[in-house]
């Protein structure tokens, strides 16, 4: 990788000269490269569907459904809080330690759970490769951070270009190959290590200190960042279950079928969540050098604005769905899925509010807030819990999306009074 190994601080970056980027650019590209990765990623399940078995494609979801919540986890959302830590608390090298120890963990506790599940060997091999995959990425993801820091997202987002193209190609080339996922998530593995060492790392050296340090073997400092750290990686670990929890309900009380149509109603709705973490990721890091200057009013202008989006999403989205959800129904998935058009207004309503709540956890992460989402975070998920038991038995999918409305609501609430403390504390 080309860095040092330190047992001391790191100097102070130095200073990059060049323009501030409008936030508008800043949304174009983070909103491009995460489409196009997106794009890439239904790629690469595309061609296991065409080309293989559904016992593959399943093969496939099962790695992923095992891995991702282990790596949202030990992720600890560093990403995030490194690009808005504008008090540089800590050097990039003590976050890209705590990475690569934290993401070795999640990675031992996949192969544990691969070992300990009564899978085949080569099930076995997959799971693990994928978590391999995960851990790449997560790499990448914490240099993405330092990007977003100085606010060179343009490269971040050509990063994802690269790697959704490389990743897509290799990945499909090995399995029309050999069919073989074990080779064409092996492939993947390769894909995602060449961007990271010969353009993410790259990248990354011009904004660091004069060492070029990426390792810090700091025992306190790790500790402190961890601690720090933790209740992002609760959330977005509450984040991943709380979209999950009404599939577990729904397909208990009322089988695979009607969790089919949810699920696949639900998934035509991720453009939604792209676009609103690429207005968030845009504007997170110059809310944070608002925050620690004590410029509240600039603050308060920016989330007015994203609020303003998400109200226009919220509102174009659910008027979308009515005016236009059944012929789009029936042209994506067909007659049987255009029945449901009533499923995917609430599905719509649920994924508008959700906007309000991704754009309060980049303010309170700007304003440095971590302990409130998480507890915010907790209390929503038990409630969609209860709704989902409450709701799902008598009312099927509609009982789910309506849950998720509920819990989405509550969830921007708490999170919109909380908000409203560190603001306070700062203004005094």
């Amino acid at each position: 990788m080309g860095a040092l190994i330190s047992e001391q601080p790191a100097a102070p970056p130095l200073a990059v000269k060049r323009p501030e980027p409008s936030l508008r650019t800043n949304f174009q590209w983070t909103f491009a490269g995460n489409v196009f990765y997106a794009a890439c990623q239904w790629g690469m399940l595309a061609v296991l569907a065409r080309a293989g078995s559904p016992a593959i494609v399943g093969q496939f979801a099962l790695g992923l459904a095992i891995t991702a919540p282990v790596f949202m986890f030990t992720n600890l959302q560093l990403r995030t809080v490194k690009a808005t830590d504008a008090r540089s608390e800590f050097e990039f090298a003590d976050y890209f330690t705590l990475r690569v120890l934290a993401s070795l963990a999640g990675l031992f506790v996949v192969a544990a759970i691969a070992v300990l599940l009564p899978y085949d060997q080569r099930t076995r091999l997959v799971i693990f490769l994928i978590g391999v995959s995960k851990f790449v990425e997560s790499l990448s993801d914490m240099v993405a951070g330092l990007l977003q820091k100085h606010e060179r997202l343009d490269q971040a987002a050509i990063s994802l270009f690269i790697r959704g193209c490389l990743s897509l190609a290799g990945f499909g080339f090995a399995f029309l190959k050999a069919h073989s996922l074990l080779e064409a998530v092996s492939a993947l593995v390769v894909a995602w290590a060449a961007v990271f060492l010969f353009y993410d790392v790259p990248n990354a050296v011009p904004l660091l200190d004069q060492q070029r340090v990426f390792i810090c073997l700091r025992p306190r400092q790790l500790l402190n960042l961890l601690i720090g750290s933790l209740p992002l990686g609760v959330v977005m670990t509450l984040v991943s279950l709380n979209v999950n929890l009404p599939r577990y309900v729904l397909v208990k009380y009322r089988g695979e079928a009607e969790l089919g149509v949810f699920g696949a109603l639900a998934y035509t709705l991720t453009l939604v969540h792209l676009l609103a973490h690429a207005l968030g990721q845009s504007a997170s890091a110059r809310l944070a050098r608002m925050f620690v200057a004590g410029d509240l009013g600039s603050f308060r202008r920016i989330l007015n604005k994203l609020f303003a989006l998400g109200g226009a999403i919220l509102v174009l989205g659910s008027l979308g769905a009515v005016l236009f959800g059944r012929p789009l129904l029936r042209l994506a998935y067909g007659p049987v899925y255009a029945q449901h058009v009533d499923l995917l207004v609430w599905l719509t309503l649920g994924a508008g509010i959700a906007v309000f709540g991704f754009f309060l956890m980049y303010g309170m992460t700007a304003a440095r807030s971590f302990v409130p989402q998480a507890i915010a975070k907790s209390v929503t998920t038990l409630l969609t819990l209860v709704l989902c038991f409450l709701l799902i038995p008598h009312y099927g999918a509609k009982g789910a999306a309506i849950a998720i409305v509920a819990s989405e609501t509550s969830f921007a609430l708490v999170l919109g009074i909380a908000l409203r403390r560190p603001l306070g504390i700062a203004r005094a």
